[in-house]
């Protein structure tokens, strides 16, 4: 018999919490994965445009400051300049042998008799020829040094006057072409038309016409 006031205890059966949150929550959800937005994206790309373009205009200005050759190498070597041909107004004239003295040319040798000077027209088979200033005839002996007979030639022959060539006239020469034969000399004369009293220096002497000559003082 119970007391008054108070209420039988009924046995209850055991609650099972566990699945009764189960049954209220919903079902879970596979997570997903956090990744980078659309706005991180577009901003990263910017930044690695703007560092390619830093990069191409920083190459571009080292290849500006380095001066570079055709074929597209640096230029360190230093530039050979060549110096100018000498002219034949700085070279120095070859100076003639002593008065007096032998000289030689190809086959021949020369040495100077004499001279002399006049105003006297010359005549000959050609008719009367008259100096334009005066006449200057050089007096020579001609020798062949050489192993054949060969002609000497007047005409050949030039008178040096203040750094001026004159050439013979052929007019009162007896020399104009003789032959000469080895080891043996000749007289010859040869008349040059110069300007009245003017004094010539020098004679250049010639084999021939082809010889480079030699000068011999007067």
């Amino acid at each position: 018999m119970s007391s008054p006031g108070r209420y039988p205890a009924h046995d209850s059966a055991p609650t099972d919490t566990h699945s009764a949150v189960d049954e209220a929550a919903p079902p879970p959800v596979g997570r997903r994965r956090k990744g980078m937005s659309a706005g991180t994206k577009v901003a990263l790309g910017v930044g690695a445009a703007a560092l390619v373009l830093a990069a191409i205009g920083v190459v571009d200005s080292i290849g500006r400051d380095e001066p570079s050759t055709a074929n597209g190498s640096s230029s360190t070597a230093p530039t050979v300049v060549s110096a100018p041909p000498s002219t034949a107004e700085g070279s120095e004239p070859d100076m003639p042998a002593p008065a007096g003295s032998a000289v030689r040319d190809g086959k021949f040798e020369f040495h100077v008799l004499g001279t002399e000077r006049w105003t006297t027209p010359i005549g000959d088979s050609f008719g009367v020829q008259a100096p334009k200033g005066e006449f200057f005839t050089v007096k020579l002996r001609v020798t062949n040094i050489g192993a054949n007979a060969r002609s000497f030639s007047a005409a050949n022959q030039k008178l040096i006057i203040d750094g001026e060539e004159y050439k013979a006239t052929g007019a009162g020469d007896g020399g104009w072409l003789e032959d000469i034969t080895p080891g043996v000399s000749a007289e010859a004369r040869v008349t040059f038309d110069i300007p009245a009293d003017a004094q010539p220096q020098a004679i250049e002497l010639h084999d021939s016409i082809l010889s480079g000559g030699t000068l011999l003082a007067l």
